[in-house]
């Protein structure tokens, strides 16, 4: 070993001496060089007011640093302790003995998260500062577990303080305490109001809250994309499910068996159907009947007491479109245009940078699509299920908080023109912008397989945001009352608003993210049961409409199986799995 090697490791050593020495006083920071060296520091947070905070300032950052780990004696217990670490999507764990291992999530819907430990007590962390470039890491070895947050420089400076706030609940806090801590951070400091409160004088939104969703696959082309960068003349061919005629046909179906609230959203629409020529929108695609017939039918459905949005997409843009410029793209670091390895129906799908679409797309697309006469909440894509990204373009450079506000602009745009606004997810950076997510997480809360060391997951963006935000729980609640009594449960459970997809299996190999469960409307016969399957969620959902506008104060197991939810005026709802 040389001398070097030796001193480094020799000071490696003092540093976890001392700061184990120190432990019950500080949180430890190990920071990870690019070159892969590893060093150590500590300190003590700072009390205020009712917090505890945690701050590193871009000067003690660097430009050297790959990542930065944040750590505490306060997040770790033993197996067999009392206690639990929960993070935003709903995942529990608990210090229950199984196989060791390591849990990071890839995504991170809220900045926050709760742990119970014997030193801690009951604790709220919420990250304030760099809330879009961490990860927590749970982890379980030699009998312990620990917790901590990984933060990713990857040798840039942080544009912002590092902050962490820690509130003490005290050591009877459960995660519902957690949430609702959260909860009302979120709503004191002004981020979102109440539902009750905004329905008040939007008719869009509350017609919204009354009724169940219905989307509308109509068209679309090969996915993934045979033609990588297509043209008009080596654009494939795009498949037609269900033109306006037959949207026609559909209303007529719900409005027959009695589904006197529905709000439906059409998909591929637009010039291309599903993704087909983003950022390009127009002309409405004539092979599903045109301008004239779409604007026929929005009057049709509103004519029968229904609300009818359509889907856009201000995230992905694609060469084929008539309006294609390649200073719309994030650009990476290294100069090159941001784009995943797959195509979509478009062809390869660039990511867009959200200053140049919202100024030169956003202001004139919304609007202009507004006048063919749709109104309710309009489903603009991806935005709230998607980490923020930053544009290293030189004529457009963004940081991934100065990309939030853009999209948050965005949003506001969607509600000012059609009076509410929806996207995929529940990711909460939009959440002042944000009326609707398709599902509030991605994760199959059902099945845990692809999460390690979770024992179960619970509702804590629903017990953050019920009240707030109309949701569907997640993917695997899409069309429930066609995937068991599972699916059914777990939708009521976290009190999600229903929503039911017409052919949500697009891709060719078949496979759908939303589940193998399909509403389709091909025959009289197959329309027939699909919307039979959604009478019976919507007679399900009328009897729980009022639970949207109130919080959700408390979950809990109280047994094998069965699990509690209590609202914020005193309702109590159980409910029972089978084994």
């Amino acid at each position: 070993m040389n001398k070097t090697r030796f001193f480094a490791l020799a000071i490696l050593f003092l540093q976890l001496t001392v700061c184990q020495a120190q432990e019950k006083d500080c949180v430890v920071y190990r920071w990870t060089q690019m070159d892969g060296s590893v060093s150590l520091s500590f300190t003590e947070p700072v009390y205020q007011c009712d917090y505890y905070r945690i701050r590193i300032t871009p000067a003690e950052v660097g430009t050297d640093i790959k990542y930065l780990d944040v750590c505490s004696p306060f997040a770790k217990a033993s197996v067999g302790d009392d206690g639990f670490f929960v993070l935003s999507q709903g995942q529990l764990i608990t210090f229950r003995d199984q196989p060791e291992g390591l849990y990071s999530p890839g995504v991170v819907p809220m900045p926050m998260l709760g742990l119970k430990t014997p030193k801690a007590g009951c604790c709220l962390v919420v990250v304030k500062g760099m809330p879009y470039d961490y990860r927590p890491r749970v982890r379980l070895k030699d009998g312990k577990y620990s917790l901590s947050l990984r933060f990713t420089f990857n040798g840039v400076k942080p544009y912002e303080d590092v902050i962490i706030d820690v509130y003490p609940l005290g050591r009877e806090a459960t995660y519902s305490d957690v949430a609702r801590r959260y909860r009302q951070y979120q709503l004191d400091r002004g981020e979102c109001r109440p539902l009750a409160e905004r329905v008040k004088n939007n008719p869009e939104l509350l017609y919204a809250v009354e009724s169940v969703e219905v989307r509308l696959r109509l068209g679309w082309k090969p996915v993934p994309s045979p033609v990588a960068e297509q043209t008009p003349e080596t654009e494939p061919e795009m498949k037609v499910a269900i033109d306006f005629d037959r949207v026609a046909d559909i209303l007529d179906e719900f409005k027959r068996q009695g589904i006197d609230k529905a709000e439906f959203c059409l998909v591929g629409w637009n010039i291309g159907g599903h993704d087909g020529r983003y950022p390009q929108i127009f002309p409405v695609d004539k092979r599903l009947g045109g301008e004239e017939k779409l604007k026929a039918l929005i009057q049709k459905a509103q004519s029968m007491g229904y609300q009818i949005t359509c889907h856009t997409n201000s995230t992905d843009g694609y060469a084929i479109a008539d309006t294609w410029n390649e200073d719309l793209c994030l650009v990476n670091r290294d100069g090159s245009l941001n784009h995943p390895q797959t195509t979509w129906g478009g062809g390869r799908m660039y990511n867009l940078c959200p200053q140049p679409v919202y100024e030169r797309y956003t202001q004139s697309d919304l609007p202009r699509i507004a006048q063919l006469g749709f109104r309710g909440v309009h489903y603009i894509d991806v935005i709230s299920t998607v980490a923020p990204r930053e544009c290293w373009d030189k004529n457009h450079p963004l940081n991934k908080r100065q990309c939030v506000e853009y999209w948050k602009k965005i949003l506001a745009q969607g509600q000012k023109n059609f009076g509410a606004v929806g996207s995929e997810g529940a990711f909460d950076h939009v959440v002042s912008n944000l009326d609707y997510c398709l599902y509030a997480t991605f994760n199959d809360i059902i099945d845990l397989s692809k999460m390690p060391l979770v024992e179960r997951t619970v509702p804590m963006c629903q017990l953050v945001y019920n009240g707030i935000l109309l949701q569907n729980p997640c993917t695997a609640t899409v069309n429930p009352t066609i995937k068991g009594k599972t699916a059914e449960l777990k939708l009521q459970e976290f009190n999600g608003r229903p929503v039911f997809y017409f052919y949500s299996k697009f891709k060719s190999d078949g496979k759908s993210w939303m589940g193998d469960a399909d509403l389709t409307c091909q025959t009289d016969e197959q329309l027939r049961e699909s919307v039979k399957a959604v009478k019976r969620a919507y007679d399900e959902y009328r009897s729980r409409v009022a639970l949207q506008y109130l919080f959700m104060d408390k979950h809990e197991q109280v047994a094998p199986g069965v699990f509690r939810t209590t609202f914020s005026d005193g309702t109590v709802r159980e409910f029972k799995y089978e084994e």
